[in-house]
């Protein structure tokens, strides 16, 4: 069921030619799938005329699986640091050599979890709990010295986050809400970022684009966006940039919502 919220903007109907849709807590469901019903639409709004779009925290490898059920157009990764338009870079920021192995270093010393995502693969030293998932290989990062988009180490004290964000120039941090774990970025890197250099290659106004999502990385890609929705699951603090709530990522709200307002 599809649910209009109290939110601080109205939703009018736009003239939607783009869509941004996130992957988890979004298009996947809690099984990490994409269900029928919402692929079948997506595909209609794109018979339709209307780009698609994924916008994800997932490194290009982590994702590639649904990148290929959906064919978006447009494939924003790793949070907004890297950009690619009908399979074109149009924007990449990551950190160098050097930078990723200071901030690996930080983790190591500490012996937390980390991910590195790496523009062709995804290494953790954490298999255990993430090994399943495609496009990842397992390291101890021993000498590690590759560049890389974002870092993901294990945590809950913002101190360690400030701390190893300050070993790099212009590096910032913020904390997943559906896991103990930070991500490090360069400093400017988001989806909202990202979504800019979007308009400035497409010509698309972001009045005319239509973002849905559930996770605090996504809030300046809701606010940039003529319309912005937000899954039941969602933070609470992600509804508040919401025009629109929907029924939760394991439902088909999102096909529901582009048969009664995009289609």
């Amino acid at each position: 069921m599809i649910a209009r919220c109290q939110m601080n903007r109205s939703a009018p109907e736009r003239n939607i030619r783009l869509l941004l849709f996130d992957l988890d807590g979004t298009l996947l469901d809690s099984g990490k799938r994409i269900s029928q019903r919402n692929l079948a639409a997506i595909a209609e709004c794109r018979r339709k005329g209307i780009m698609i779009g994924v916008a994800t925290a997932r490194s290009e490898s982590t994702c590639a699986r649904f990148v290929r059920e959906i064919e978006p157009d447009l494939l924003i990764s790793n949070s907004g640091a890297l950009v690619r338009l009908l399979g074109k870079i149009i924007y990449e920021c990551g950190f160098n050599a050097a930078e990723t192995s200071a901030i690996i270093n930080a983790g190591v010393a500490e012996h937390r979890g980390i991910t590195a995502d790496c523009a062709d693969v995804t290494y953790t030293n954490r298999y255990i709990e993430f090994f399943h998932e495609s496009g990842m290989e397992y390291t101890d990062f021993s000498g590690f010295s590759r560049s890389c988009f974002k870092i993901c180490i294990e945590g809950t004290d913002a101190e360690f986050a400030d701390r190893t964000a300050a070993l790099v120039e212009d590096c910032s941090w913020l904390a997943f809400s559906d896991c103990d774990w930070f991500k490090f970025s360069k400093g400017g890197v988001s989806k909202g970022d990202a979504l800019r250099h979007v308009v400035s290659s497409t010509g698309i106004p972001a009045e005319n684009m239509a973002a849905f999502g559930d996770d605090f990385v996504d809030i300046e890609m809701l606010d940039l966006c003529g319309v912005g929705i937000v899954m039941s699951n969602a933070v609470d603090e992600v509804k508040k940039h919401a025009d629109v709530v929907i029924d939760d990522n394991d439902s088909d709200a999102i096909a529901e919502y582009l048969h009664l307002h995009v289609l």
